[in-house]
């Protein structure tokens, strides 16, 4: 069995043995939110697509590509969208696609599981067009209940994470973007904002969603 293959049967195991086909991580906050970055009427490639749960969201009216390692979830994909797919490693092999060849590039929860993020997101800015989005999510790795457990020794990230990622980290990988909005979702630190007491220093109150934020989504510009 050769390197991809061997990668392969280890997602596609995980996510048949912990029933993860027809399931998204936060789908309910990511999936309305993508769907209004992407819009409609463009040529969208959607990386880690696995089996279309959070795709569906952005897939109507728009021509969709879907990237995974897990055939057997592109397969789901296929049937249940109509997209194309393409099965490939991100962590090896480049994009099969010529240069500015789509409007929106979308990787959700997906630079956390690559051994190497800026050769992807150098592979995303080339397949982009000039003015293309380049939008997704990651968790966040900092928030207070991760804190907490490293503080005691212990971490509560997935075992296939290979990378951390918190607020800053993710604006650094994105710096060769323009436009960069990062939107943090989960957590009570919006909800707190309203009654946190006046007298408490604002970079603390600023930081409030993001201490307590799950996951940042981010969108940014192919600078023209």
């Amino acid at each position: 069995m050769n390197y991809r293959d061997q990668v392969e049967s280890v997602y596609t195991f995980q996510r048949a043995r912990c029933g993860r086909y027809g399931f998204s991580y936060r789908v309910g906050e990511r999936g309305p939110q993508f769907a209004a970055w992407v819009g409609t009427g463009k040529r969208v490639l959607d990386l880690g697509c696995r089996d279309g749960c959070l795709t569906q969201h952005y897939a109507t009216g728009n021509t969709v590509t879907g990237v995974d390692i897990d055939q057997q979830a592109l397969s789901l994909a296929r049937e249940k969208l109509g997209i194309s797919t393409n099965c490939l490693d991100l962590n090896r092999e480049q994009l099969p696609f010529d240069d500015n060849s789509f409007d929106v590039v979308i990787a959700g929860e997906v630079l956390e599981h690559l051994v190497n993020p800026p050769f992807i997101i150098a592979e995303v800015h080339r397949v982009l067009v000039s003015g293309g989005v380049f939008l997704g999510s990651v968790p966040n790795s900092f928030h207070w209940r991760a804190r907490l457990a490293f503080l005691k020794g212990h971490s509560i990230e997935d075992p296939a994470h290979l990378h951390y990622f918190s607020q800053s980290e993710i604006l650094k990988l994105l710096q060769g973007f323009a436009d960069v909005e990062l939107v943090p979702v989960g957590g009570i630190g919006g909800r707190l904002l309203p009654i946190v007491p006046a007298w408490l220093s604002q970079p603390f109150v600023r930081n409030l969603p993001t201490l307590f934020a799950n996951d940042f989504l981010f969108h940014a510009r192919k600078r023209q």
